[in-house]
């Protein structure tokens, strides 16, 4: 008897003018079908073990986004790491992913694999969340970054800082950030070693995920042969509370 109840009212709402029964999307099967491709060449290339197991995530739209850990225990996503590069492209090419993306770039940062990742499934379409309230700068900060960036530039290590990528703290202190024409990444006049980095978390610790962003950046670049950083950085944080180009 419910059954019948639950029919009717379907078809009533078929009936009233406007009201249509909400429809799933489609199942991307062609799209996921390239995922799959892509994980068994992570696997022919030792990328990752067989078997390992990969989290999927779909949009209404069709785009897919899957993640696993990998045999080194860094996280993958699409079969290849996801680098600070990779996770930039992933998420201009899937917007309504980007917070995933983001999440799994920061459990990359923090070693921890897939912890709490969401569920697999089709991803709901949420109303865009507006950019928090965009702190002041700290002009004092801000001038002391650029000067110790000015004696960069005379030391021809640095271009005119063109695309810098300037991120203030909430409370006071800036993050002034430039790629080098040696293929560094110097913030606030400085090459972003593990030292460096330290300092700068101890100093802005409301900035600790951004250095832990520029940190892996840096990483990427050391990882391939030297060339001019000089607008690598522009166009390359997503936060709305980043100024870039400076």
């Amino acid at each position: 008897m419910g059954r019948i109840k639950k029919t009717r009212a379907a078809r009533d709402a078929r009936r009233r003018p406007g009201v249509q029964p909400q429809a799933a999307p489609p199942f991307p099967q062609a799209e996921v079908e390239r995922v799959m491709r892509l994980w068994d060449l992570a696997v022919d290339t030792g990328l990752m073990a067989s078997g390992t197991d990969v989290k999927y995530h779909f949009t209404p739209d069709g785009k897919v986004l899957s993640a696993a850990v990998g045999r080194s225990g860094q996280v993958l996503a699409n079969g290849e790491r996801l680098t600070p590069s990779v996770a930039e492209r992933l998420r201009e090419d899937m917007p309504l992913l980007a917070g995933v993306v983001t999440f799994y770039e920061n459990n990359e940062l923090a070693g921890r694999g897939l912890d709490g990742a969401p569920q697999n499934g089709v991803m709901p379409l949420l109303p865009p969340a507006g950019p928090d309230p965009m702190p002041a700068v700290d002009e004092e900060a801000l001038a002391e970054a650029q000067t110790a960036t000015a004696v960069l530039v005379r030391q021809g290590k640095v271009a005119e800082p063109v695309g810098a990528m300037v991120i203030p703290a909430p409370r006071g202190g800036v993050l002034f950030a430039v790629g080098g024409r040696d293929g560094e990444l110097y913030v606030n006049g400085r090459p972003l070693t593990q030292q460096s980095a330290d300092a700068l978390r101890a100093k802005v610790p409301e900035l600790a995920s951004d250095i832990d962003r520029l940190q892996a950046m840096r990483a990427e670049w050391l990882d391939a042969p030297p060339q001019d950083r000089t607008l690598a950085l522009a166009g390359s944080c997503t936060d709305p509370n980043c100024h870039t180009p400076h």
